[in-house]
């Protein structure tokens, strides 16, 4: 099952993995727009895949970084 949450709700679900998280809504609202995560738009909402979020933060970073060092 999808687990999909609106960027507030996914800072709230961050907050409690994490307390002292740096992340931020903005950062959030910057991948869906650069298409770095899976998210779908209701209206004016942004609905976030919260586990393509949870993959990105854990893995798709990391990637990011490697691929432009190499470059």
């Amino acid at each position: 099952m999808i687990r999909l949450r609106t960027i507030q709700q996914c800072m709230a679900e961050i907050i409690k993995l994490d307390p002292d998280t740096a992340i931020s809504e903005w950062f959030i609202r910057s991948l869906c727009k650069n298409n770095k995560i899976q998210y779908i738009l209701s209206g004016n909402k942004s609905l976030v895949n919260f586990d393509s979020l949870l993959q990105y933060l854990n893995f798709g970073c990391y990637e990011e970084i490697k691929n432009n060092e190499e470059q």
